[in-house]
Order: structure tokens, then C-alpha cells, then sequence
């Protein structure tokens, strides 16, 4: 196809497409002429693919392109693309306003939370720092709040991560496979954001009914 029903199927300008081209985040396509090549189906799920990250994932250009580069390795394990994107998943690692001590003792926590639990993480993970961040600026609203509290997002996380993968494909061409475990990941992630969303409207909406049959007694 053309850069125009490219751009057609995949509902984005051809400048757009061009500008993905000139960044290398999209492969050239096949050069037919001098100004003109022609694209297929690998190229339109790149553009899908990009369009999930920058659009419902809200990656920066920076992410995409760390992302797309793990996806492009053929070294590395689909595991190893799916560890790229959780980390550039994870803003709250950027979190600042909490100091080095206090985030140090968050992390104490946090390892110490991780370790009860069970889990295999590794030192380094950057969720690990994510966390502590979250901890350590949700300490400065309340002095008394620990890593307890989040037992319960533990268990239910442990229980979602084990669905997730379960839903996620196995077969196809490495490329294949990769493109739809990155696609996926970033959807599931956004998906359990928005249930989330609408888990609190519904408490909310419940306690407002509970509040209000009260009050008529």
C-alpha cells in the first residue's frame, strides 16, 4: 500500500507518518521509485502499536522509542520486552518532594514488604523505587502510614499479574509475539486504571445511598 492508505487504515496524517519514519520508529518501507515505497500489514500494526503507546499509554517519544527498541531486539526475550515496558509504565519512580532519608526508609519498607510477600524481585527493579516514592510522599501527608495498607493491592495485583499473562499469546513469530504482548500489557494497564475509576464511582454512589437512607430515619 501507499503512504496514503497507510495513513488512511491507520487514521493517521502522512505527516505523522513521515515524522515516525524520519525518527526511525517506523521502518522504511519498500522503495518502488525515487519518492515513492510501498508499506504492508507489519507496517500498520507498528502504527497501531505506536498509536497505543502515545495515545491510551500516554508514553513520551523517549518511551516509545526505548520500547520499540526492545521490541526490535532479537536478543531479547519477549519477558525482557515486557520488563521495558513496565518500566517506562512507572512515572511514579520520578516522583520528587520526599527526602533521601525518608525515601530511604520508604525503601526499607518497601523491601521489607516485598521479601514478607514472598516475590522474586529483583534489587534493581524499578518498581521497587516507584513504590518507595509513593510511600515516602503519602508518609508526609501522614506520618503514621506504612506499606500495610496496600496487603490488600498486593494480593489482588498478584492475582491480576497471573490473568494478564494467562491472556497473554505464545505463538506466532517472535516480532508477532512481541507487538502483541507490548500492545496488550499497555491496555490491561489502562484497563485496570479505568475499572478502578469505576469501582469508585460505584462505592461512592453506594455510600452517598447509605448516608442519605440514614439521615430519612
Amino acid at each position: 500500500m501507499r503512504i496514503s492508505e497507510l495513513g488512511r487504515r491507520s487514521g493517521l496524517p502522512v505527516a505523522t507518518i513521515k515524522f515516525y519514519l524520519r525518527e526511525g520508529l517506523l521502518p522504511p518501507g519498500t522503495r518502488t521509485a525515487r519518492n515513492q515505497a510501498e508499506y504492508d500489514q507489519s507496517h500498520l500494526a507498528r502504527l497501531r502499536l505506536i498509536q497505543t503507546l502515545t495515545g491510551i499509554g500516554r508514553f513520551s517519544l523517549a518511551s516509545v522509542r526505548e520500547v520499540l527498541d526492545a521490541v526490535d531486539d532479537r536478543g531479547m526475550s519477549v519477558d525482557g520486552v515486557c520488563s521495558v515496558i513496565i518500566r517506562a509504565l512507572l512515572p511514579a519512580a520520578h516522583l520528587g518532594g520526599s527526602g533521601q532519608m525518608e525515601s530511604g526508609a520508604a525503601r526499607a519498607q518497601v523491601d521489607q514488604f516485598i521479601e514478607a510477600l514472598g516475590w522474586r524481585i529483583p534489587p534493581d527493579a524499578t518498581a521497587r523505587a516507584a513504590m518507595a516514592r509513593v510511600l515516602a510522599v503519602l508518609r508526609q501527608l501522614d506520618s503514621g502510614f506504612t506499606m500495610e495498607f496496600f496487603a490488600p493491592y498486593a494480593d489482588a495485583a498478584d492475582r491480576l499479574s497471573a490473568h494478564d499473562l494467562d491472556a497473554l499469546p505464545v505463538t506466532g513469530s517472535p516480532e508477532r509475539v512481541a507487538l502483541e504482548w507490548t500492545a496488550r500489557v499497555v491496555l490491561f494497564e489502562a484497563g485496570l486504571v479505568a475499572m478502578r475509576a469505576l469501582a469508585h464511582e460505584h462505592q461512592i454512589a453506594l455510600r452517598a445511598d447509605e448516608v442519605s437512607h440514614g439521615g430519612g430515619q
